[in-house]
C-alpha cells in the first residue's frame, strides 16, 4: 500500500498545471475513472494526497487506483468534450453511467465497416467503434434517416463489402438513381470517397451545420471548376438542404417553446430521475433513468454528471433546461451544452411561475418512478429516511422509535401536550398520550413542554421501559431548552433530541448554536415533518375535546334531569350548546321524551 502511494504521488508531480482529462486505471489497467480539470495536478493529487476525510466515494476509488493517465486539452470545454468521448469508450465503473428501462432510437454510423451506413438501431453497443447519435423521440430518427438516405449517397444494404473486392457483378438501382456512390462494384468510388460523405454525414448528425457548409461548398466550387456541372449541383442542392434544416430548428425555437425539465428523487442510494420533453410547447416525450445503491450519493455532483452524459450525443437540446437545483461547474456545462448546440442554451432552477410547477411535476414523478421501480412500502422509505435523519443529527445507531410532542391551547385555557409515537416506520396510536398540563397557569408553552417531557419520562423510568431513540419537540430553540431541562432533572442524557420550527422548517439541535436547515427535497426533513405534523393534528384534536368537554359540562351536566346519554343525544341533534339553547320546547321534546324536554327548556329559558 506505501508503495503504491509513493508510485502514484511520484506520477501525480508528472502532471502538468493545465486544463485536460485524467484516467484511473486499476491493476488490471482497466480504466475505473474519467474525470475532467481545469488543473490536471491539483485535481488528481486532491484524490490521492487531499487533506481531510474523504467521500466514500473518494475512498473506494483511492483504494483501486493503480496507475494515472491524462490528455492536456487547451481549454476546460476541450476537456468537457475529450471527457464525453472517454466515457463513451471506456464506460468506467466510477462514472455516473445513464441506465433507462426504455429502448430508444439512435442512428448508428457503421464506422467498424469498410464502407459504413447508418442505420436505425435501440442498442447501444459502442466496443466496435460504432458512432451512435440520439435518442430521439416522436419519429425524428426515422425522418433524419429518410433525410440521410435521399441526401447522401451512403449505401443503405447490409451486404458485407470489403475494400478492392466487388460484392456484386453490378450496382443496384440505387446507384442509377444517384442514391448510392456503388461501393458493392469495384472501380465506381474509392474508400477515400466515401469516407468523405460518411464524414459528411457525422458533421450533419453532430449538428455541425457550419463546418459542413463550408465543406460543401469547397467541393462546389472545385466541381465547377472541373466543370463537372453534375456534381456541382448536387452539392449546392446539399448545401442548401443543410442551410434549410438549421433554419427550421431555429425559426421553431424561437416561435414555439422547446424545454427539457429534469426531476429527481433519491432514496436509500437508489435514485430515479424523470425527463419532461416539451417541443412546441407540448410533452411530446417522457424518459425514466434508473440507478441503484449510489454509495455516495451527491445530488449536485450527480445531476451535473447525467445531465452531461445525456446530452453528449443527443442533437436536439433546446434553449431551456430547467432543473430542480443547482448542479456542480454549471458554467461551464451551460457553456459546453451552448457550443453543442450552436447558440445559447440556458439551464437553470426556476423560482416562480410556470417552471416551479413543471419541475415539481417532475420530481413528483420522479418519485413516483422510483416507488414503481424499486418497490419500496411507505414503511420501508421512513426507516430509510430515519437512517438520513440519523446522519444529519449525529445519532450512532438505529432512529427505530421517535417520541415527538407539541403543546396546544388558547390563551392559555385547556392546555394540553400531545405525543405521538413512530416505531420502525409505523405511527404506533395505540402509544399516543395526551398530558392536560396541570402546573401551568396561563399561556406558556416553555413549561408546559417541560411538564409534558417530565411527566412522560419520569414514569419510564419509574417503570423500567426502554427510552426512545429521539425526541422531536415542536417548536425552535425556547421548546427544546425546557425539554433537555426536564430530560436533565431526571438525569437523562444522550438522549438525542431536536426541535422543528415551522416558520423556516430550522431544526434545532443542542450543542449547536446555529440550526440545521435541509432541502425541502431531503428525505430527512420530510421524515420530521411528518412527524411534527401528525403530533400537531393528534394536540389540536386532544385541546379539542378537552374544551368542548368543559364547555358542556358547565352548560348542561347542571341541569336537571341531563346526565351523560341525555347530553350525547343533544349534543348530536343539536351540535353544540348554542344550538341547544335555540331549539324550540318541542325539538327538545322529540330527543328527551315530553316531561325532561319541557323541564329543560323552561330552564334555559328562565336562565
Amino acid at each position: 500500500m506505501p508503495d503504491r502511494l509513493e508510485r502514484l504521488k511520484a506520477r501525480i508531480k508528472d502532471l502538468p498545471d493545465r486544463p485536460g482529462v485524467y484516467l484511473h486505471k486499476d491493476a488490471e489497467g482497466q480504466v475505473i475513472y474519467v474525470g475532467k480539470a481545469r488543473n490536471l495536478r491539483n485535481r488528481v493529487a486532491s484524490y490521492v494526497v487531499g487533506k481531510g476525510d474523504r467521500d466514500p466515494f473518494g475512498n473506494a476509488l483511492v483504494k483501486e487506483i493503480e496507475a494515472i493517465d491524462f490528455v492536456t486539452t487547451n481549454n476546460e470545454l476541450e476537456a468537457v468534450m475529450l471527457e464525453n468521448n472517454l466515457i463513451k469508450t471506456h464506460q468506467p465503473r466510477y462514472n455516473v453511467l445513464l441506465r433507462d428501462d426504455k429502448t430508444y432510437p439512435y442512428l448508428k454510423v457503421t464506422m467498424s465497416e469498410d464502407f459504413p451506413r447508418v442505420v436505425f438501431t435501440r442498442r447501444l453497443d459502442r466496443k466496435k467503434g460504432d458512432l451512435f447519435y440520439g435518442p430521439f423521440f416522436a419519429g425524428t430518427a426515422r425522418r433524419l434517416l429518410k433525410l440521410v438516405a435521399d441526401q447522401f449517397k451512403l449505401r443503405s444494404c447490409d451486404l458485407e463489402i470489403t475494400d478492392g473486392k466487388s460484392a456484386l457483378p453490378r450496382p443496384c438501382l440505387y446507384y442509377d438513381m444517384h442514391k448510392c456512390l456503388g461501393p458493392c462494384v469495384v472501380g465506381l468510388t474509392t474508400r477515400g470517397e466515401y469516407r468523405d460523405m460518411v464524414d459528411d454525414v457525422v458533421l450533419f448528425l453532430s449538428g455541425k451545420s457550419k463546418e459542413l457548409q463550408d465543406r460543401l461548398t469547397d467541393r462546389m466550387y472545385r466541381a465547377a471548376e472541373a466543370e463537372n456541372y453534375e456534381l456541382a449541383t448536387y452539392y449546392r442542392d446539399l448545401v442548401r438542404t443543410v442551410e434549410r434544416v438549421q433554419a427550421e430548428q431555429q425559426v421553431a425555437s424561437a416561435e414555439q417553446e422547446d424545454v427539457d425539465v429534469w426531476g429527481l428523487y433519491e432514496e436509500g442510494g437508489d435514485i430515479a430521475t424523470q425527463l419532461f420533453v416539451i417541443r412546441d410547447g407540448n410533452v411530446v416525450d417522457r424518459r425514466e433513468l434508473f440507478w441503484e445503491k449510489i454509495a455516495d450519493y451527491r445530488p449536485s455532483h450527480f445531476l451535473g454528471e447525467v445531465v452531461q452524459r445525456y446530452y453528449q450525443d443527443n442533437l436536439f437540446i433546446p434553449p431551456e433546461i430547467l432543473l430542480p437545483f443547482e448542479v456542480e461547474e454549471a458554467e461551464l456545462l451551460t457553456e459546453w451544452l451552448s457550443q453543442q448546440r450552436g447558440y445559447k442554451v440556458s439551464l437553470r432552477v426556476p423560482q416562480r411561475g410556470r417552471g416551479v410547477d413543471r419541475v415539481e411535476l417532475a420530481n413528483r414523478n420522479a418519485r413516483l418512478s422510483h416507488e414503481s421501480r424499486f418497490r419500496k412500502s411507505q414503511q420501508d422509505r421512513l426507516q430509510i429516511a430515519a437512517g438520513r435523519l440519523a446522519q444529519t443529527l449525529g445519532h450512532s445507531g438505529e432512529v427505530n422509535r421517535i417520541e415527538s410532542f407539541d403543546i396546544s391551547n388558547i390563551q392559555g385555557s385547556d392546555s394540553v401536550a400531545g405525543m405521538v409515537v413512530l416505531d420502525r416506520g409505523k405511527f404506533d396510536k395505540n402509544q399516543y398520550r395526551v398530558f392536560n398540563i396541570r402546573s401551568v397557569v396561563g399561556a406558556d408553552d416553555f413549561r408546559s413542554m417541560a411538564e409534558a417531557v417530565d411527566r412522560r419520562y419520569r414514569r419510564l423510568l419509574e417503570e423500567d421501559r426502554p427510552l426512545p431513540d429521539m425526541i422531536l419537540i415542536d417548536g425552535g430553540r425556547g421548546q427544546l431548552n425546557a425539554a433537555l431541562t426536564a430530560l436533565n432533572r431526571l438525569g437523562i442524557e444522550g438522549i438525542t433530541i431536536a426541535g422543528l420550527a415551522k416558520r423556516e422548517e430550522e431544526i434545532y439541535v443542542p450543542d449547536r448554536e446555529e440550526p440545521i436547515r435541509l432541502d425541502r427535497h431531503e428525505p430527512a426533513l420530510q421524515l420530521l415533518q411528518m412527524v411534527r405534523d401528525e403530533t400537531h393534528r393528534f394536540a389540536v384534536s386532544s385541546h379539542r375535546r378537552r374544551r368542548s368537554k368543559r364547555m358542556l359540562h358547565s352548560e348542561l351536566d347542571d341541569l336537571p334531569g341531563i346526565g351523560e346519554k341525555r347530553r350525547r343525544l343533544l349534543i348530536e341533534r343539536f351540535g353544540s350548546v348554542s344550538g341547544v339553547k335555540q331549539a324550540s320546547e318541542q325539538d327538545l321534546m322529540n330527543v328527551l321524551g315530553r316531561k325532561v324536554g319541557r323541564t329543560l327548556y323552561e330552564e334555559l329559558h328562565v336562565r
